[in-house]
């Protein structure tokens, strides 16, 4: 190799002038402007209003005020649990008129029924139970305790229930 021929990169071009790098200029400089002038052609963020500052701390009050002192009307009333005793009334008044159905049936045909519905219509909550012929029990529970009316033995509380409530009281 000579000294004429010194190695350059293929894409090597001979000396130049330097209006390669004048273009190369121009066209940043190009680039930059429409980069400029898109950028005022976009839309800004909006600016929050001013109204949102007083209503945000206002808010914030309110909450701690309920946090800390709640009034009346933000308290929930806890559920009361139910009334067993007036539950235990109201059954013993169905299974009343439950063995009143009950002794016609056994008038009529001269045993007690098989099962309630055959002596009109059952109260799902009142179980039957019948022992012999003209011997039943019914028998329901309220909460804890069993309400039972034995037809050998009828509890006078069953009729006085239903007294009780057919008279209004």
């Amino acid at each position: 190799m000579s000294s004429e021929d010194q190695v350059r990169p293929y894409h090597a071009k001979d000396a130049g002038h330097g209006q390669e790098a004048a273009d190369a200029v121009a066209a940043v400089l190009k680039h930059a402007a429409e980069r400029k002038k898109a950028a005022e052609l976009r839309p800004r963020p909006k600016r929050q209003p001013k109204w949102m500052l007083p209503v945000g701390i206002n808010l914030a009050v309110l909450a701690v005020y309920l946090l800390i002192a709640p009034p009346r009307w933000v308290t929930v009333n806890p559920i009361e649990p139910p009334d067993l005793a007036s539950q235990e009334t109201s059954l013993k008044v169905a299974m009343y008129f439950q063995a009143q159905r009950i002794e016609s049936y056994r008038m009529k045909n001269g045993v007690a029924p098989v099962n309630l519905s055959d002596a009109g219509s059952a109260v799902p909550e009142i179980d039957y139970i019948r022992r012999g012929d003209n011997e039943y029990q019914l028998v329901a529970t309220v909460g804890d305790s069993a309400v039972v009316y034995d037809s050998t033995e009828p509890d006078a509380s069953f009729a006085e229930a239903a007294a009780t409530r057919l008279s209004g009281g």
